[in-house]
């Protein structure tokens, strides 16, 4: 079952790749333009900041890397 976390991440990512975006591949294929485009997405869809000192690459890497960034560092 998805969450709505996972449902918020889902919708965030489609909006900055597209919506042929294979959000349930096991590793997000980005280049470092659409891994800062969905960092910035994810700051402003969950009002958070991401540090520079997180390993962007693993946490921008799926679906499941993302969701559990946000709940170990944001809480949600």
């Amino acid at each position: 079952m998805v969450d709505a976390l996972r449902e918020r991440i889902i919708a965030t990512i489609q909006r900055v790749l597209g919506p042929e975006a294979n959000v349930e591949a096991t590793r997000l294929e980005l280049s470092s333009l659409k891994m800062l485009e969905l960092v910035v997405a994810l700051e402003e869809e969950f009002g958070i900041e991401i540090s520079d000192d997180a390993p962007l690459g693993y946490v921008t890497s799926s679906v499941d890397s993302i969701a559990k960034y946000l709940r170990e560092t944001a809480g949600l």
